[in-house]
């Protein structure tokens, strides 16, 4: 089993953080605008410092539609800086990485990507709201990249250990390096929002190590795409970067220095940002009155 700080720190919330210039210690970024340290920075010259970088972190909130509309933005605007890009999605365990590569060539239609993906099965979440990033990648024919691993092998390995669990039926993932204590502190607090399984002592324990596991799983995979992508942007749930905690930890530990992560920023979130959470900040407006109404097709397995 994983070595982890202990876990008696004062809990710390899973927020974002953004250090806020002196003139907006009361607001949110405007619509419209990137920010960083809560300054406001041109887009262009953004885009262009971030295509220079070898992973580009993309968080989203799964069932916002208005996040999605931001990534797919956010997508173009780097591959017209950065041709050279491919796509990771935290969505699907590497077992769909045939079908993602039939899809991009062209191969198969919506309902045919859907099943043989196991869209369904593994995510969870209406597949509409992702659609467009798809038909973005296949339209440039940008490779797209499934980061994460099936669930049962994260529970084989949080409840296992990683030494009983042979390389090859890991897809060779290498150990997770040990969590930051803020990092426990956050996952903490997540898991004590859940009901405790009573046939479980070590619930909190196996949450910690299947997360990292994931943390893992999905670092290890944009690692080895910088091999063959000048630029690799991971989408991905917002937990797994804030703070620079859980995937950006991870590919720090693979040698991945010249990562930035990004996240959109709107009411009712917390104003002003909370401190140090993303290397930038853009703002969305108000889109709750335009959100579909049933985003969620299913649930995620271990979400």
């Amino acid at each position: 089993m994983l070595r982890r700080p202990l876990l008696a720190a004062p809990l710390l919330a899973l927020t974002l953080a953004g250090l806020p210039a002196p003139g907006l210690a009361n607001e949110c970024p405007p619509p419209g605008e990137w920010q960083r340290d809560g300054d406001a920075v041109p887009a262009d010259a953004l885009m262009r410092e971030l295509a220079t970088r070898r992973v580009v972190l993309l968080g989203e909130q799964h069932k916002r539609l208005a996040h999605h509309r931001w990534q797919l933005h956010t997508l173009a605007a780097l591959h017209a800086h950065q041709p050279d890009l491919a796509i990771g999605l935290e969505m699907l365990p590497r077992s769909a990485q045939p079908a993602l590569d039939a899809w991009v060539a062209g191969e198969l239609d919506v309902a045919t990507f859907l099943e043989d993906s196991g869209w369904r099965e593994a995510w969870g979440y209406d597949p509409a709201l992702y659609l467009p990033i798809l038909h973005f990648a296949r339209m440039h024919r940008l490779p797209l990249l499934a980061l994460n691993v099936a669930p049962a092998l994260r529970r084989r390995l949080s409840q296992q250990g990683w030494e009983a669990v042979p390389p090859a039926q890991r897809h060779h993932l290498t150990p997770p390096a040990p969590p930051s204590s803020g990092y426990v502190d956050a996952l903490t607090e997540v898991h004590a929002r859940h009901p405790e399984d009573p046939d479980n002592p070590n619930g909190l324990e196996d949450f910690i190590d299947a997360q990292l596991v994931w943390d893992r799983a999905m670092a290890e995979a944009l690692a080895q795409a910088t091999e063959h992508a000048s630029l690799v942007v991971g989408l991905m749930g917002e937990g797994h970067i804030r703070h620079g905690h859980g995937v950006p930890h991870q590919l720090h530990d693979l040698g991945i220095e010249a990562q930035r992560t990004l996240l959109a920023w709107s009411p009712p979130q917390e104003c002003p940002p909370p401190e140090a959470v993303a290397d930038a900040l853009f703002g969305l407006g108000d889109e709750a009155p335009h959100e579909p109404a049933a985003a969620l097709t299913g649930r995620p397995p271990d979400h």
